[in-house]
């Protein structure tokens, strides 16, 4: 496992640098819905992975929107190829390794803190953004079991791109929290009926007939 060893000078590079040059690549980003997020509770937000350019946008919505601080778990190739991520507060995770456990049980002692973060991507991995169905791994439940008696929050958000009128996408980023029990695979069909909504929000987007739009089943 490598662990995050946050650095002042590179949090502020990244920060007032490397989130705006990389989302620079969006004609804009929207953030959609309202969250209530208590300050004396952690957070544990869950997003879809559709490219490493996400990673900017889950580090906006902690900085912008929770106020917390960054947490992330990245996949350790991903981290290996850009190393800079573990002083902005990512942490790797092996899928393959004996240390996967050791990186799930620091994920939940990060929640314990109430001033952090966690940022998960639950298909663990890269996944377009076209797929029905977000897949949830295993390791989200070992964490969900090893933090039942902590209060904290749970947001989804779906992160869903379209050009249109535009040159560059414009990204969409719907958010909502999770108030239901936590079951990974309560957890999994409640993120999976929000991202086919927020589907359906995005393909009415200049008023198409309602036939051309996705139904449940």
């Amino acid at each position: 496992m490598i662990k995050d060893t946050p650095n002042k000078i590179i949090k502020w590079f990244s920060t007032k640098i490397a989130e705006p040059w990389v989302l620079r690549h969006f004609a804009s980003i929207k953030f959609i819905g309202e969250l209530n997020v208590e300050q004396d509770r952690s957070c544990l937000m869950l997003m879809n992975h559709y490219s490493f350019n996400d990673g900017a946008i889950l580090h906006r919505i902690c900085r912008t929107i929770l106020k917390k601080e960054l947490k992330a778990m990245v996949i350790e190739a991903q981290l290996k190829a850009f190393p800079i991520l573990k002083y902005v507060g990512c942490f790797s995770i092996n899928k393959k390794s004996r240390k996967m456990i050791e990186s799930l049980n620091y994920s939940a002692e990060l929640l314990q803190d109430p001033t952090i973060m966690l940022g998960i991507y639950p298909q663990a991995g890269l996944f377009s953004m076209h797929l029905n169905t977000v897949h949830f791994e295993s390791g989200l439940d070992y964490i969900l079991k090893r933090t039942h008696a902590i209060p904290f929050q749970i947001f989804f958000g779906v992160t869903l791109l379209d050009y249109l009128e535009n040159f560059k996408p414009v990204a969409r980023v719907y958010l909502k929290e999770y108030k239901g029990e936590r079951q990974v695979d309560q957890m999994e069909e409640a993120y999976n009926q929000f991202y086919f909504e927020c589907k359906q929000k995005q393909q009415r987007l200049f008023n198409p007939p309602e036939r051309v739009i996705d139904k449940i089943g």
